[in-house]
Formats: C-alpha cells, structure tokens, sequence
C-alpha cells in the first residue's frame, strides 16, 4: 500500500494540488466480459498484428522490444490505412464497452479541483459528472479558453492528450507530440505555472510522455529546493537508480506499490487516501486554515 506523505495530503486536501491520471487508473476498468483495457505496449502489439506487410510489422516490434514506443506507434500509424488506424482506437478506447471501477469513484471522493488525464478514454470524467451532478468542465489541451477554467471555482478535467471523442486530435505518436507543441504552446505554459503553484501527484501514470518530461526537468532546475511532485508508480517498473535520476533531475518522488491484478493495490491506497484527505480537510475547516 502507499504511504501518502503528510504535505501532499494537506495540498489535495485545500486543493492545491493536481491529480494526473494515466493507463493504470483506467486498467483496472473492464467490461461485461472481463476484459481490461490494454496497457499502451500491448495495444502497440496488437496493432502491429494488423499491419498486413511482415516487415513492416516486424520494424514496429522491434521499436516495442526498445522501448521506443513514440516510433512504434508514429510506424503502425503509418503503416495502417488512416482509417484501419482510427478504427482501432474508436474500439479501443471506446467500443469495447469498458465500464468505471471503484477507483474511479474514489478518485471522485478525493475532489480535487484540478484534475488532468492522458486517457483518451472517458471514463473518469464521465463517471465523476454521474457523481458530481454534471458539474465537472472537460477541457483539451487544444482548447482556446483552456486558460479561464484555470482561475474559476469549477472543478475542472483536463485531457492533456486529447479525447476519442476527437481521434484526429489526439497526442500519440510521435509527430503529434511536435504538432501540439508547435500549435499549442499556450498550453504548455499553462503546466509550468501550476508545477510553481500546485503539488502534482501522477496516478497511473509513466515518465514516458517526453514534453511532461521536458516541463518537470525544466521546473526542477529552474526552481531549486521547491517541494516535490509525486508520481505512483509500480515496484517493478523502474529500478533504484532510475528513481534517483527521477527525484533529482526532475523533483519527482516515487510512490511505489504492487501493479498485481490490473494494479488493484493503486485502486487501494487511492480509497485509503479518500479518508486521509477528509480528515484533513475536516481540520482545515475547523482551523481555518484555508
């Protein structure tokens, strides 16, 4: 389980802070089937099995055993017919009928007011506006009033790679990462303000994105000795070494814990911290300490 630190509590707790959800909140989603919605890896993986030209599946598996996943994806785009493309992502991330988990409702519970996801599914905003009574804003990084929600008392989803409601828009090879950047450098500014303002903790979530890379060296380095942000991760994705570089090339402290059973342990210690958060907050009210 995770040992939530006491800072970054009291920072979701008078909602300073911004929960960044990845691939691993939503596995542990499934459908009516049982069927968990694939880690990027494997979706990678099964896209190369629909690429009818051997060697072209063949140079897309071998960038996946490199771990060069941005390449792998840019070639299995690329190698597919734009429309085979996008007919595996509309299935994907939404034709396969995947239905919320608890961890989605207690990420709810936890009401952080800034909420961001790299998720194209939908399956954390549209179950915390069940939740909420239809109060929560869904914002794109491609939005040209992303900035106003910013400063509002709304409580605010932010899709920072697009959704599949828009599939041409989404952020996920590795020409899209250089068009975002190059058409929506507001966006970006927008994160290194609330790295200065606001605790991120990374739920779910890989150091694999290279502009959320770029964007915490750059804080990390600019802002020396600030507090950390913290990223969940599971035990067996990184080792020792790699979490010293993350923590001091990057201010990012891991949080580990056990991705057993589509990452249950994650769903676990998020239900532990709805009642960590409560507290706090029931002490800030009393306090008023706001």
């Amino acid at each position: 389980m995770i040992d939530w630190p006491e800072d970054l509590v009291r920072d979701i707790a008078a909602r300073r802070s911004v929960l960044f959800l990845g691939a691993g909140v939503s596995r542990n989603a499934q459908n009516e089937h049982g069927v968990h919605p694939r880690e990027w890896m494997d979706f990678l993986k099964h896209l190369a099995s629909r690429i009818p030209d051997a060697g072209e599946a063949a140079e897309v598996v071998q960038c996946i055993e490199d771990s060069d996943l941005l390449t792998a994806c840019e070639l299995a785009r690329k190698y597919l017919s734009p429309s085979t493309f996008k007919t595996e992502m509309l299935q994907e991330f939404s034709g396969n009928g995947y239905r919320h988990a608890k961890i989605h409702d207690d990420l709810s519970r936890v009401d952080s007011r800034l909420v961001m996801t790299s998720n194209f599914d939908k399956l954390y905003e549209n179950r915390a506006n069940q939740l909420q009574n239809n109060t929560i804003i869904v914002k794109n990084y491609y939005d040209k009033d992303v900035a106003d929600v910013f400063r509002r008392l709304d409580r605010v989803v932010i899709k920072v790679h697009g959704t599949i409601d828009a599939p041409d828009d989404t952020i996920f090879t590795r020409s899209q990462y250089a068009v975002a950047r190059r058409d929506c450098g507001h966006f970006y500014q927008l994160l290194r303000g609330l790295f200065v303002t606001h605790t991120f903790v990374f739920l779910g979530a890989s150091m694999r994105d290279p502009d959320m890379q770029l964007l915490l060296e750059d804080h990390a380095y600019r802002f020396e000795g600030a507090r950390p942000h913290y990223i969940a991760m599971p035990e067996n994705s990184a080792r020792k070494g790699i979490l010293r570089v993350l923590e001091e090339t990057m201010n990012l402290k891991a949080l580990m814990y056990d991705p057993a059973h589509n990452h249950k342990e994650l769903a676990d210690s998020v239900a532990g911290l709805v009642s960590k958060v409560e507290l706090a907050r029931e002490h800030l009210a009393a306090t008023a300490g706001w």
